[in-house]
């Protein structure tokens, strides 16, 4: 079941993240209860009692895939931002601890994005790892921005030849989360 849930939430995250919009219905409502209903279904079957199930589906439906992932995602691919991106950033009060960490003359490159999008996947991820006892689920604050990271590096180096790295990262973003929600 984990490696069918995987695949389904492969497709499903291509779906989410703008996938197919000529073909499939982009409703946001439409893809949460689809996604939402499988994962609860799935969790349940899994072995977590009702409530358990619910609870994350919740947490991974309004947080892990709702949230944008604003300006960090092409990891610093875009050059230093102008001020309507910074703006997108300071959106989020995870963006104050990055500011934090990261010495000013290194904001909004490489290593600021990739915190910021562990931030981001990280603290509903960790939500979710302690609504199931499950420690797997919370490498997902390594490995989404991981997975975009060398995704952009692949398309940087010509080695992309049918998917955009947008595209890639959200396949494989999406069976991994599916592979660490059920492992």
């Amino acid at each position: 079941m984990t490696i069918l849930y995987a695949i389904f939430l492969s497709v499903w995250r291509r779906w989410f993240g703008g996938g197919w919009k000529d073909k499939l219905p982009t409703n946001r409502f439409l893809q949460h209860l689809i996604g939402g209903s499988v994962a609860f279904s799935v969790l349940y079957l899994s072995g977590y009692n009702w409530w358990q199930s619910l609870l994350a589906c919740v947490v991974l439906q309004a947080l892990f895939w709702s949230i944008g992932h604003g300006a960090a995602f092409d990891m610093s691919r875009g050059g230093y931002p102008d001020e309507k991106t910074i703006k997108r950033y300071k959106e989020y009060f995870w963006n104050k601890w990055c500011e934090f960490l990261v010495p000013q003359q290194y904001w909004y490159g490489f290593g600021y994005d990739f915190l910021w999008m562990m931030f981001r996947y990280g603290l509903p991820a960790i939500l979710i790892s302690v609504i199931l006892l499950n420690v797997w689920f919370s490498f997902s604050a390594l490995t989404v921005p991981m997975i975009y990271a060398i995704s952009w590096s692949l398309s940087d180096r010509g080695k992309l030849k049918r998917l955009t790295a947008v595209a890639l990262s959200e396949f494989i973003v999406g069976f991994t989360t599916g592979i660490l929600l059920l492992i």
